[in-house]
């Protein structure tokens, strides 16, 4: 109950002992940095980038008998990288407490004031798919931190050379469907970005093989976003359902290859890749370009992001979501036995893979599918449509009506194939 006082000149000595301990364990720490810790992480970068070591290092990427060992251990460090930490512990926190919390009651406690969460601008403003809702708790709770991890690993793979190895290393699986080993970075490329690697393609020799790799970027890779959040439901599986819906990818893809290359005409020219030396990247240097990527990725998307909300909250809005639901319901009900949910998905992915990919993300998180079901909807998915930025761009190259058939025919496969899946199941 009594305010104990302190004597001033007590006080004024504590601070100074307290700021006397700061600027000693302030300048420790300088020493210790500058005469031990650079000093080492210079001697470890000249042991591993120069001189024999690095000859060996080189070596060991580029024979396959150590060269296969070493990639498939860096995917497995990247998979538990973004997998399992970002996308469990950074995404939970933007997704789940900072926007998916604490931002949506901000803006629902604002917003409600203003305007009727059931009329039409209520839906298309703070609704279940509203512009203030829906959009940047997808954007960025969601798919900016999975983005920024992903250019990040990516930059580094690429600065460091590594990138190049593994196009090397894939040289001979790629012959097998008409490629030479220059196919291999437009492929990589489209891990980053679909529509980025589909003009790319325009560095290859032949029109043949340009043809090919900008078909299997449309039907096969998924983009930067839409691997991330597939990696994350990924990890959510268990080993035997992940180990389908990997074989089931891949086999798309080399079968995909091995028909065009069949049934196109002509050859595709061997080129021999020029592979750089390894080189220790700059982490302060790959964080700046994630971060301009990352920027320019949410510039790029948040268009579609704000035009996908809007059609879907007029679906809502006007209850037509149930027609859809009825339309699709033989599909997606019937032929993939997935709940009535997925149809949105699907709509969703139509404008934007990346979109349908979140939304799929948020119907997980809410533990309404089995495995089972998680493994179908992730193969179609993955094999579903392009999203309209690439296929303006096949449109571009490719004219009128190869851009339609590869459209139709990526539609047909992702059902049918995830159709075929669900028939393995019980």
């Amino acid at each position: 109950k009594h305010k104990i006082s302190i004597p001033m000149g007590i006080k004024n000595f504590t601070s100074i002992i307290i700021s006397f301990l700061l600027r000693q364990g302030y300048r420790s720490f300088y020493l210790i940095k500058h005469i031990y810790i650079i000093p080492l992480i210079l001697m470890i970068k000249r042991k591993l980038f120069g001189g024999m070591m690095k000859e060996k290092i080189e070596n060991a990427f580029i024979q396959p008998i150590t060269g296969i060992p070493l990639i498939l251990l860096i995917l497995f460090a990247i998979f538990m990288f973004i997998g399992k930490f970002i996308a469990q512990t950074v995404v939970d926190f933007t997704q789940g407490i900072l926007f998916g919390t604490w931002y949506f009651n901000l803006i629902m406690g604002f917003g409600v004031h203003f305007i009727d969460p059931d009329s039409l601008l209520g839906c298309l403003l703070i609704g279940e798919y509203g512009l203030f809702t829906m959009i940047p708790i997808y954007l960025f709770g969601l798919l900016l931190p999975l983005v920024f991890s992903f250019y990040l690993v990516m930059i580094i793979l690429e600065d460091s050379a590594l990138f190049h190895r593994i196009a090397a290393l894939a040289e001979k699986v790629l012959q097998l469907i008409g490629l030479s080993g220059q196919s291999a970075i437009p492929l990589i490329l489209g891990f980053g970005c679909v529509t980025a690697a589909l003009i790319s393609t325009s560095s290859l020799s032949s029109r043949r093989e340009k043809l090919i790799t900008s078909v299997l970027l449309c039907i096969a890779v998924p983009c930067s976003a839409q691997l991330t959040i597939l990696m994350v439901v990924a990890s959510s599986l268990k080993i035997y359902y992940f180990l389908i819906y990997l074989g089931v990818v891949l086999t798309i893809f080399l079968s995909t290859g091995l028909l065009l290359n069949l049934f196109l005409p002509g050859e595709t020219e061997r080129v021999f890749l020029k592979i750089p030396p390894l080189t220790c990247p700059s982490l302060s240097r790959a964080i700046r370009k994630a971060i301009k990527q990352s920027g320019e990725f949410v510039m790029d998307a948040a268009p579609t992001f704000i035009l996908g909300g809007v059609l879907m909250a007029v679906l809502n809005y006007t209850n037509s979501f149930l027609r859809i639901h009825d339309f699709f319901s033989p599909i997606t009900a019937g032929l993939l036995h997935l709940p009535a949910e997925a149809t949105d998905l699907f709509v969703l992915a139509i404008i934007k893979k990346d979109l349908g990919a979140a939304g799929l993300y948020s119907i997980i998180s809410r533990d309404i599918m089995t495995q089972p079901q998680i493994t179908v909807m992730l193969v179609v998915m993955t094999l579903f449509v392009p999203c309209f930025a690439s296929v303006l761009v096949f449109f571009k190259e490719w004219g009128p009506f190869l851009t339609i058939l590869v459209w139709i025919g990526s539609f047909v496969i992702a059902f049918a194939v995830g159709g075929a899946v669900s028939m393995f199941f019980p």
